[in-house]
């Protein structure tokens, strides 16, 4: 198996993922009321972290311990469309910062409220728009460029 093989198979739990989207929302909605721009700031990291290495957040640590006090199930979904999302969030959360950094408070306000919309869907509805995304135009694009090399 090659390690392109292996990346798509990688698993993570559905009920850790919620977990983590509910934080976010959390975060997200703080950064609306407040307009901190540290919590945005944080978004950044924590989303980077999350799509582009194998590190745990404090988030996903908050998320699991959250999950095993709770007796929750270990429900094992594909990792790579909930990285791809991560990385949706990355792009978002530096749009935010920016945003807040150079006083367009109503322009930062609409991309989190935008970011709490995916959160609230992903937390509370199990519904990833990220995902989607990647099922229906990365996932495709990927499947093509991997038959060329073969």
């Amino acid at each position: 198996m090659s390690t392109t093989d292996a990346a798509t198979e990688a698993r993570v739990n559905e009920n850790v993922v919620r977990l983590v989207a509910a934080q976010v929302l959390i975060f997200a909605i703080a950064t609306i009321v407040t307009g901190w721009w540290f919590l945005a700031a944080y978004l950044i990291l924590d989303f980077f972290v999350r799509a582009f290495t194998a590190w745990r957040t404090p988030f996903v640590i908050v998320a699991r311990q959250i999950a095993e006090g709770l007796n929750l199930p270990n429900k094992p979904i594909y990792a790579a469309p909930k990285k791809f999302a991560a990385g949706v969030g990355f792009v978002f959360s530096i749009l935010i910062t920016a945003l807040l950094l150079t006083d367009q408070l109503l322009g930062a306000r609409v991309v989190t409220g935008i970011l709490v919309v995916f959160a609230t869907l992903e937390s509370v509805f199990s519904i990833c728009a990220g995902c989607y995304v990647y099922s229906y135009l990365v996932a495709p694009l990927l499947n093509k460029y991997n038959h060329r090399e073969a």
